[in-house]
């Protein structure tokens, strides 16, 4: 699926953890994330960071920290095993 396409509006009623830097937005579905760090792991900027808020299977789920450094790689879309993260391209195309 082309994440380009996909919206936040695509998942009304989810709780999100996302933030842009208007070139770029990440978006962590909280109840997906498992806590197993490779997004984290995997980010050349060091974007991504664990929460101190836990989802309710009682994992510490990713947010987008430092979003002024995304570079839209999506490495932390493609190594997530739970599709819990994806990144979207910002304005005009």
């Amino acid at each position: 699926m082309d994440t380009a396409a996909i919206s936040e509006e695509s998942y009304s009623g989810t709780d999100l953890a996302s933030a842009s830097n208007g070139k770029f937005r990440v978006v962590v579905i909280k109840e997906r994330c498992k806590e197993c760090g490779i997004c984290i792991n995997v980010c050349p900027k060091d974007v991504l960071a664990r929460s101190s808020d836990i989802n309710s299977k009682g994992y510490h789920y990713t947010i987008p920290e430092r979003i002024e450094a995304c570079i839209g790689c999506r490495l932390c879309e493609i190594n997530c095993p739970d599709f819990a993260i994806y990144v979207v391209k910002e304005g005009s195309q």
